[in-house]
């Protein structure tokens, strides 16, 4: 894969579904980065930058909806660019895409997460290096 691939920063507490996840971007030809918390979420994309985070609403430090505000509060502020947050809940939330837009996500994903799912979501975004 080449060095300037976009990378997908995947918030995801649970290796399982990380590990599905990161080989599904993969099969897309797209490079993720796993970390595992809201803080370290965050401070990656002060340091390293993402066009495209998929954030787990269930992150142990902070809870998806609250850690997309912040980043929205980071943008506000300009101290980051715009990012695309697509928030990955459990299958079978009520009004889980709704919750997530209303938070400030740019989509959702159930999970467990398919190939086929995951890139329609992805596709309405240009993943930018």
């Amino acid at each position: 894969m080449a060095s300037d691939a976009p990378v997908i920063l995947l918030a995801e507490p649970h290796p399982p579904s990380a590990d599905l996840i990161s080989t599904l971007l993969d099969n897309l030809g797209l490079t993720s980065h796993v970390v595992t918390t809201s803080q370290s979420l965050l401070e990656y994309l002060l340091t390293d930058g993402a066009s495209v985070v998929l954030l787990s609403i269930d992150l142990p430090d902070m809870d998806g909806f609250g850690t997309t505000r912040q980043i929205r509060d980071l943008e506000r502020k300009r101290l980051i660019p715009a990012v695309v947050v697509i928030g990955l809940t459990p299958q079978g939330l009520i009004d889980e895409r709704h919750l997530c837009l209303d938070a400030g996500m740019d989509g959702q994903v159930s999970k467990p997460v398919s190939i086929g799912r995951l890139s329609a979501a992805l596709s309405p975004y240009p993943l930018r290096p």
